[in-house]
C-alpha cells in the first residue's frame, strides 16, 4: 500500500507530481516496488481528485503490478486502512510505504519484507548520526544514547493477521499515531528493525527534491 494522500502543507503544492529527473516522484516510488521481488500488488492510496492521474501514470510506466488505486482518509492511518481493504485478500503479508519515498531500493523493499516473514513485522529504519535530545518546558532534559536511535522510515511489513488486529484495535483512535510501527508497538507486537540505505528520504520540503535528484543522478552514474 502507497499512501500518497497527504495535503502537503509544508511543501506547498502536491508533492508526488514533483519531478525528480523528468519523472514524478510517485512513479519513481512505484516503479521501485514494481522491480522489488517480493511485491505482488500494489495499492495507491490518494486524493480524490488524483485517481485518474496514477491511472494514467499506470499506463505511461507500464505499472503491472499496480491493481488499485482508492481514495484516501482524513489522517494517515486512515488512509492506510483504506489501502488495506482494497488489497488482495489472499496476500499473506501488507507492506505501508510512503508515497514521498520516491528513492527506497527495491532490494530494501525485500530485506525488510523477508525479516517480516521471519518475525511477523518489521520497519525499514536508517541510522541516526546526530545527537538526540528530549526537551520539557523549552529546556534540554535528557540526551538519548544515539546508538539506540534510528530514523523510522518505510516500508513497514506486517503478516495480514498483524496488520488486520492493528485496524480492528485502534480504529478509534487512528489519528494518535504517526506511522503503522507505532500502531503495532501499542499492542504488543514485537517490530524487527532492518536498517535500509540512508538515501531513503521523504520528500516533505522542496529542497528535498533537490536532494533527490542529486541522488537519483549519482544512481544513474554508477
Amino acid at each position: 500500500m502507497i499512501v500518497a494522500a497527504g495535503s502537503a502543507q509544508r511543501f506547498g503544492e502536491d508533492k508526488t507530481e514533483a519531478l525528480i529527473c523528468g519523472i514524478p516522484c510517485i512513479a519513481h516510488t512505484l516503479a521501485a516496488f514494481e522491480k522489488s521481488k517480493q511485491t505482488v500488488r500494489t495499492v495507491v492510496v490518494t486524493r480524490k481528485e488524483k485517481i485518474g492521474r496514477i491511472l494514467e501514470l499506470k499506463e505511461k510506466y507500464g505499472f503491472s503490478k499496480l491493481s488499485a488505486v482508492v481514495e484516501g482518509g482524513q489522517n494517515r492511518q486512515e488512509s492506510a486502512a483504506k489501502g488495506f481493504a482494497a488489497a488482495d485478500p489472499s496476500l499473506p503479508f501488507i507492506a505501508v510505504h510512503d508515497g514521498a519515498r520516491p528513492l527506497i531500493l527495491p532490494e530494501d523493499i525485500d530485506k525488510t519484507a523477508e525479516q517480516a516473514y521471519e518475525f511477523g513485522a518489521a520497519i525499514a529504519v536508517m541510522r541516526q548520526t546526530n545527537t538526540v535530545k528530549m526537551t520539557e518546558n523549552g529546556f534540554v532534559a535528557a540526551t538519548l544514547p544515539r546508538e539506540n536511535t534510528v530514523f523510522a522510515a518505510t516500508p513497514q511489513i506486517f503478516s495480514r493477521k498483524i496488520y488486520e488486529n492493528m485496524i480492528n484495535a485502534l480504529q478509534g483512535s487512528f489519528a494518535d499515531f504517526t506511522d503503522d510501527s507505532s500502531m503495532a508497538e501499542k499492542l504488543g507486537v514485537k517490530v524487527k528493525a532492518v536498517f535500509c540505505d540512508p538515501s531513503n528520504i521523504k520528500i516533505t520540503l522542496p529542497c528535498d527534491i533537490t536532494v533527490a535528484q542529486v541522488l537519483f543522478e549519482e544512481r544513474l552514474r554508477d
